[in-house]
């Protein structure tokens, strides 16, 4: 079962509603084991057929399914009742149920009447990169460990694979392994790599952990998790060069590979001569040396900076970056030298997240002093300094702060944890995963697939313990199905590894910590432009498994519709 439903395919859909399933849906009611699965059989091809004519509606395929998983089907009539009801729950999935990739997403209450100061990272929070950063941080970081580290000269043919790697992913330092784990520490199986390749056996996998669960002890001490965009191209690379190894046949320890990649970064962030001027590592001065390459400008971003200030709030930058390199970004983004207008206080080379747990002092980033700062002065930007100073010198702390960042580690657990900061987390990819979730073929292939998954329990209910002669066989083939259409619905996202913040039924490791916490997560700064500043964000009810099936209905009004449907 590969490829798309052709719209050929559809058409063989035909006006004609099968009437079988009602005498045979008596028949397994008295027990008559032999009907049950052509009963089952039957509403199957049944409900697919539903849900073919629909996706057909919506000019949409249903991932998986090709013009040959037609054939056999029942026709359908368009005019029945319950293709109506479920017509009609389509509708609302494609048309009020669609998501803004300019929306912003609720973990937690948040009253924004209540925020007095806005605060906000630089790198991928206020700075949007293009993609060709990317790809330059790759051949930096591949040319130092050719050039420096004595790697292999034919490594400097590697080129950056933009399509390979997603953000939040595992590194296994013992083992070599590149993966996705769940909110559970689970491993997705299916993303499983070694180089560039997905492993060869799952089952070493499941031996070395005797299961699939990740022990926290192992989680700490063996696995490294790519965090933030910049660590994308980082991932490529120890990759690439992995399966480089293998194909040549060199003895490598991927623990040293990954210490290697790491210290490369480090060369490329950090500063790297004294005439750089304070700048920062190599990525920086090319940066600063051909911004329109690199940098988008963001009007928008500075009109809801200049609105905040205008309607009283303070709002501050908080960030690792060095204050040359964050002053020549924010000049060319604001198009004005007087960016710093913008912010209350400026706070630059912080180092966090130590920022947020040790006692180092501030300092003057304005002229060579040594004397220590014990308040903050208007129009001086400092640099280093700890939370504990901040809120003491600023006069501000707990809930009326809010912190925006893109790196939930480094720039939102810690001040959410010790001093009760709202936050908010800036996911620049959060915009292509919707628009892809937003397409008519996900929408009519999930939907398929749910439908398929309420099929299987509905069998599974049925056997009883009974041992229903053929239904075994059927229900691997449904699980057969549901595999490759779960598999389908990973690669629309990403070939390899899926989408960022989904494995197949649990959000990702990476997911979680933005839920846990980040009260609100966009994919931009600007999309706050679009609330009032005493807007209130809810966030829906959260339920229990045992509580969703009930509630679920009684708050969408649909408990009449699930009745019917069933």
């Amino acid at each position: 079962m590969s490829g798309y439903l052709t719209m050929q395919a559809f058409s063989r859909l035909t006006p004609r509603f099968s009437t079988q399933i009602r005498s045979v849906s008596t028949k397994v009611r008295q027990n008559d084991q032999s009907t049950i699965v052509p009963y089952l059989r039957h509403k199957y091809e049944e409900r697919l057929a539903q849900h073919a004519m629909l996706a057909r509606q919506n000019h949409a395929s249903i991932l998986s399914l090709s013009s040959d998983n037609l054939d056999h089907l029942p026709e359908t009539d368009l005019n029945s009742s319950k293709v109506a009801r479920m017509q009609s729950d389509i509708e609302h999935m494609f048309g009020f149920g669609l998501v803004s990739s300019k929306d912003v997403f609720i973990n937690n209450e948040l009253d924004l009447s209540r925020v007095e100061v806005y605060g906000f990272d630089y790198d991928y929070t206020l700075a949007s990169y293009t993609d060709r950063l990317s790809f330059t941080i790759f051949e930096m970081l591949r040319d130092i460990l050719v050039e420096h580290f004595r790697y292999p000269k034919a490594l400097s043919n590697l080129q950056f694979d933009p399509s390979f790697a997603i953000r939040g992913l595992h590194f296994d330092i013992t083992n070599g392994w590149l993966m996705k784990i769940d909110s559970f520490a689970n491993i997705q199986l299916s993303t499983v790599h070694v180089g560039r390749e997905p492993i060869k056996d799952v089952n070493d996998v499941i031996h070395q952990h005797r299961g699939v669960h990740i022990s926290p002890d192992y989680l700490q001490k063996n696995m490294y998790q790519l965090n933030d965009l910049f660590s994308i191209p980082q991932a490529c690379l120890l990759s690439d060069i992995l399966q480089y190894f293998k194909d040549n046949n060199i003895d490598f320890h991927p623990r040293y590979l990954a210490d290697d990649v790491q210290r490369a970064s480090d060369i490329v962030h950090q500063w790297s001569s004294l005439q750089s001027r304070g700048v920062g590592g190599q990525l920086h001065n090319r940066v600063v040396r051909d911004m329109s390459t690199y940098l988008t400008k963001q009007p928008s971003m500075v009109r809801y900076l200049e609105d905040l200030r205008r309607n009283g709030k303070k709002t501050f930058l908080l960030s690792n970056s060095s204050f040359p390199f964050i002053d020549a970004g924010l000049q060319y983004i604001t198009s004005s030298p007087d960016w710093r207008d913008l912010f209350d206080w400026v706070i630059v080379s912080s180092r966090k997240p130590d920022f947020y747990r040790t006692e180092r002092p501030f300092r003057r980033t304005s002229e060579p002093t040594w004397n220590a700062v014990t308040e903050f002065q208007p129009g001086k930007v400092y640099e280093g300094g700890n939370l504990k100073d901040f809120s003491r010198f600023t006069g501000v702390s707990g809930s009326k702060v809010i912190y925006f960042g893109d790196h939930v580690f480094s720039d939102l657990i810690d001040p959410a944890q010790q001093q009760g900061w709202k936050t908010g987390a800036i996911i620049r990819e959060l915009s292509s995963e919707i628009d892809t979730r937003n397409t008519p073929d996900y929408r009519h292939t999930l939907s398929w697939l749910l439908r398929l998954e309420r099929l299987l329990n509905e069998a599974q209910a049925i056997d009883g313990g009974r041992h229903v002669p053929g239904l075994d066989a059927l229900l691997e083939n449904w699980r057969h199905e549901r595999r490759e259409i779960r598999d389908q619905l990973k690669h629309v996202f990403n070939k390899s590894f899926g989408s960022v913040f989904r494995t197949h039924h649990n959000p990702t490791f990476f997911a979680n910590k933005i839920r846990k916490f980040a009260d609100i997560y966009t994919s931009a700064v600007e999309n706050m432009e679009g609330y009032p500043q005493d807007y209130c964000f809810y966030p829906d009810r959260a339920y229990l498994p045992h509580e969703r099936s009930i509630e679920t209905l009684v708050d969408s009004g649909k408990l009449h519709q699930a009745r019917s449907l069933k």
